[in-house]
Parts: C-alpha cells; structure tokens; sequence
C-alpha cells in the first residue's frame, strides 16, 4: 500500500461522523477520482473500509481495527497538534508524573475538531488501568495545576469509559470517542475496542 492510503484514511477518521463518498473524498484532498477510487478498493480489499451504498453513490466507513496504517494515520494527527509547543511540552509533563506507561490520552472538544479559541479550554480525556484513576488523577490533576494552560482535564479507567460508550445516555466518553486525537497510547486505545 501506497502513502496516498494513509491520507484516505487520516481523511475519514477526522471526518468518521460525515456521509462520504469517493467524490467527497477526492475534493476535499484535491486527489483525481481515480486514484481515490483505486485506493479506496484497496483499503476495501484489505478489510479497512466498508462500501454502503447510499443513493446513486457508495458511502466510505473506516473500519476500526488494529492495522499499521491506522496507527500511521493516528500518528501523523498527533505530530500535527504537537508541532504548538505547550500541546508538545503539556504531553511531555503529563507522562513523567502519571505512574504507568499503560494509559491513552484523548485530546477532544474544540481543539481536536480544530475550531479552538483563544479561550478555549484543552480538554483531555486519561484512560488509565483498572483500580489506578485515583492515584493517577491526583498526579494529573496536581501537574495541570502547575502549567499555564487552560486545561479541563477527565479520568476514567477502561471500563468506566468503555460503559459510558455503551451507556443510551449522551455522555463526554461519547463526546470524546466522536471527535479526538489520540496523544498517548494509539495502539491501546484501538486495543481497547477490539476487547470491549
């Protein structure tokens, strides 16, 4: 697989709650329909996207699946809001006080829809192990005392947030599973739907 692939696929999970079709698809990222189209057959083919037809046309849908290209497109996300300085030195501050490597951070709201102001909270979502949100919300929350940012900072363990994703209710996990950027733990985060 191509490059190209990988740019189709960042496309469709910032854009995972809008009806696209190829046409879509290939104006927003100025490629020639063809070679969306070819593309878009080879992610079908490698069980990536799903074709449904809507209308005349064909509608793409993600699948969400553990996939290298996934994870590739998650990461070129990330490095995007990471090159603003206090995202990159926030995250940096963030793991030296949280007391695992095993944990996911979502960026969501304004920012991960990039539509943020200059009054716009950070909100950020710690999905943290089982039994450790307490110890780690304290260290959370005591590091985001200490920066100059205006962050709105959430911690739930796996499976509060897997409930609240299965929960009829509108809640902030489904917020936050619509619209985030995954600033820590791609590959757990995808893991975590595989499992629940």
């Amino acid at each position: 697989m191509q490059n190209k692939d990988v740019i189709i696929i960042k496309y469709l999970i910032e854009h995972k709650n809008e009806e696209l079709s190829i046409r879509n698809i290939s104006f927003a990222l100025k490629i020639d329909y063809k070679n969306v189209h070819s593309m878009v057959k080879r992610l079908e083919h490698n069980s990536l996207v799903k074709l449904e037809s809507f209308g005349p046309s064909k509608r793409v849908k993600l699948i969400q699946k553990i996939h290298p290209l996934i994870f590739e497109a998650e990461y070129l996300r990330r490095e995007e809001i990471l090159k603003d300085k206090n995202m990159s030195v926030m995250l940096n501050e963030f793991k030296k006080v949280i007391n695992t490597k095993y944990f996911i951070l979502l960026l969501f709201g304004s920012y991960a829809k990039k539509t943020q102001t200059k009054s716009s909270d950070i909100d950020l979502m710690f999905i943290v192990p089982e039994r450790q949100e307490e110890i780690c919300e304290k260290s959370i929350i005591s590091q985001a005392r200490l920066l100059p940012l205006p962050l709105h900072c959430l911690v739930f363990s796996e499976n509060q947030f897997l409930e609240m994703l299965n929960s009829q209710k509108l809640n902030v996990g489904k917020e936050a599973l619509k619209n985030n950027i995954v600033l820590y733990g791609v590959e757990s985060y995808y893991e975590m739907f595989q499992i629940g």
